[in-house]
């Protein structure tokens, strides 16, 4: 079965629950989620990308062949919406991850530029933790920092996040880099 678009929702209960294994990626705006979720599928057109970020204001589910489940998750932390939006996106990101009984996995994806861990960052990595889910962070567009540099920006993402050293993914939509070892971590997780 090719890649294809499920459906998009405001909460879990809107999604319809597909058999096999499932995994929500969520990130702050402009982190390059959607891009990143696209490579990864090996169909970057099903997802729309912008350079404008705060466009994924719903929850869209993606089937990746019979392999697994995707669900592209809106970003947080856009600061041209108002309070009260960002706010509501954060509970449909939030309530989603607790209510969703067939998930396998969050990943966490993480701009390698933004050394310093955002408050929302660490809130969502806790509130995946603290409900006993699988938390896979994955770091991206490592192509704009030098290979010089990565090693100690990782460093200070991880650690920020309070996670174990190398352990986090390093990627990058535009290159293809992490692709591979990303497709392998979800994959220890579809069981």
């Amino acid at each position: 079965m090719p890649t294809r678009f499920v459906a998009s929702g405001s909460n879990a209960r809107n999604l319809q629950v597909i058999e096999g294994p499932e995994f929500a990626f969520v990130g702050r705006s402009n982190v390059g989620k959607s891009s990143l979720v696209g490579k990864l599928i090996g169909a970057p057109k099903l997802l729309r990308t912008s350079r404008t970020p705060g466009r994924t204001q719903m929850l869209n589910l993606f089937e990746a062949r019979d392999d697994f489940r995707i669900v592209d998750l809106p970003g947080y932390g856009y600061a041209k919406l108002s309070k009260k939006h960002r706010a509501s996106l954060q509970k449909m990101i939030y309530d989603f991850i607790v209510e969703r009984t067939n998930l396998n996995g969050v990943v966490q994806l993480v701009d390698i530029r933004r050394t310093k861990v955002s408050e929302d960052d660490l809130r969502l990595a806790r509130q995946v933790l603290d409900n006993d889910i699988p938390l896979i962070v994955v770091i991206t567009k490592i192509d704009l920092v030098p290979k010089t540099k990565r090693l100690h920006h990782v460093s200070q993402i991880e650690k920020g996040l309070g996670i174990p050293s190398r352990s986090a993914i390093l990627c990058s939509a535009k290159t293809g880099d992490g692709r591979k070892e990303l497709y392998g971590r979800l994959s220890e997780f579809k069981a």
